[in-house]
């Protein structure tokens, strides 16, 4: 079977970053799915997680935003965290996850959903048994899922973030002030980070900090970092 390469990074200099990106098969689930995104892919160099959107709150009259992630084995995935005001559905489309939701641990295979409703700690990372981890969500109402982690995959390509794929501290403050409705990381707990934000958001501000980067949202970014697919597929 075909094999197709998918976002590999690319280098200040135009060239390709040595391993990096993700093979699929080119008949496979993941690769089909893909076939529905009509913007560029995104990506985090660190953990390797490659990211798209399938469906625009407003192509939904703001119902919701349908999205896709592609995590390869060994991606770390997001620190716990909650929403406050909507509501995730996952489903499973490719190799396995295990969620930690409300504390407990749920491992989903492909066909496999869940639902996690506003408020509710989770967080999730690939099962490590196969190469590629897919999963669609869905976010009723769409909130700023998208930009977040675009931010966040901005910050990683252009290096501001840490080995662990996690923003300096004025950062991290910049976006638990402005994102406290949006999303909510579970450590510190939220009451410590509100006061820590209150404090430090506006020496953060000064300081150029920002929680959405209005250039890591524009498609151009993505089209200069990110090849989005092999000229040629990898044969077996």
């Amino acid at each position: 079977m075909q094999k197709i390469r998918i976002c590999s990074t690319i280098n200040p200099d135009g060239s390709i970053q040595e391993g990096s990106g993700i093979e699929l098969d080119t008949g496979g689930p993941t690769a089909q799915l893909l076939q529905q995104v009509t913007t560029p892919l995104f990506s985090n160099p660190i953990t390797g997680e490659i990211a798209g959107v399938l469906a625009f709150p407003e192509e939904t009259n703001g119902e919701y935003m349908k999205g896709i992630l592609i995590s390869p084995a060994g991606a770390s995935g997001p620190p716990e965290h909650f929403h406050p005001n909507y509501v995730e559905e996952f489903t499973i489309i490719e190799g396995e996850f295990i969620f930690l939701h409300n504390k407990e641990l749920i491992f989903l295979k492909a066909g496999d959903k869940l639902s996690v409703q506003a408020n509710e700690p989770h967080t999730f990372r690939p099962a490590d048994k196969y190469e590629v981890n897919t999963f669609v969500v869905v976010v009723r109402p769409p909130g700023l899922l998208t930009e977040l982690v675009k931010t966040l995959y901005g910050l990683a390509h252009e290096g501001k973030l840490n080995k662990n794929g996690e923003p300096g501290f004025l950062q991290a403050m910049a976006l638990a002030k402005s994102l406290s409705n949006d999303t909510v990381f579970t450590k510190p707990p939220p009451m410590v980070q509100k006061i820590m934000a209150s404090i430090f958001a506006p020496i953060a501000s000064l300081r150029g900090y920002q929680a959405i980067y209005p250039e890591y949202i524009d498609e151009s970014f993505w089209l200069k970092r990110v090849e989005q697919f092999v000229k040629e597929p990898v044969l077996r």
